[in-house]
């Protein structure tokens, strides 16, 4: 009986749920001789998930991914097959402020980089910090600040943060975002480098989309799309 259910379980596709105290397992169908196991707690977040091979006799594991939640289903841990695992903090609102990405080197996890994040009382992101692990301490890498109208981009230099980017936002009286324009900073001034512009209909349609390059103080060559197809 036990050879007949191994021989229906990898030879028909088709997915099987299976009861657990507190949850519930799913066998994903075949493909190629592999399946996956997945499991999810009684709030129905995943918390595993195997991958398996078919030997010609039983399933073998090749790889397992797991996960752990808080009380608000928010991801609190994670690991991968392939070698990462990641740690995550929330602020009281269940806004994400922190995240450890850790990679595995030999049998042990070292530091690979972190994410520290901020956000208005609208729950918007306002900025996002990366950090790098050097062998010994955390390393401040590149930092992003962003609004409405603006996203702003620097790097550390060792010392101090320097700009890198700037990216600034124009809208119509709707609120529909008309133009993205790119800028670098160079030396001590910003300089353009790419824009979008864009138009609607009285329903607020995209009707065209142009990229521009700024080259020898003008912008171009450009190319009009319309509905994501070149306007020729």
């Amino acid at each position: 009986m036990r050879k007949l259910l191994i021989i229906l379980l990898y030879c028909f596709p088709f997915s099987v749920k299976l009861s657990a105290q507190h949850g519930h397992t799913e066998i994903t169908p075949v493909y190629n001789g592999f399946r996956d196991v997945i499991t999810y707690d009684e709030r129905n977040n995943k918390v595993s998930d195997i991958e398996q091979q078919f030997t010609g006799k039983v399933w073998r594991n090749i790889g397992i991914n797991g996960a752990t939640y808080d009380g608000h289903n928010n991801v609190l841990s994670s690991v991968s097959q392939y070698d990462w695992q990641c740690f995550f903090t929330y602020d009281t609102r269940n806004n994400l402020t922190c995240w450890i990405r850790q990679y595995k080197y030999d049998s042990a996890y070292t530091n690979y980089e972190q994410y520290f994040y901020t956000y208005d009382t609208g729950k918007t992101k306002t900025s996002e910090i990366l950090q790098t692990w050097n062998g010994k301490e955390w390393v401040n890498k590149s930092k992003k600040m962003f609004s409405h109208d603006s996203n702003l981009e620097q790097v550390w230099s060792g010392k101090e943060w320097v700009n890198r980017s700037h990216t600034l936002y124009t809208y119509n009286i709707k609120g529909n975002k008309t133009c993205v324009l790119l800028q670098y900073w160079m030396g001590s001034v910003w300089v353009n480098r790419e824009r979008w512009l864009c138009t609607y209909d009285a329903n607020n349609k995209q009707t065209s989309y142009i990229d521009q390059i700024w080259r020898d103080n003008n912008w171009g060559p450009w190319q009009a799309m319309k509905d994501g197809v070149p306007n020729r």
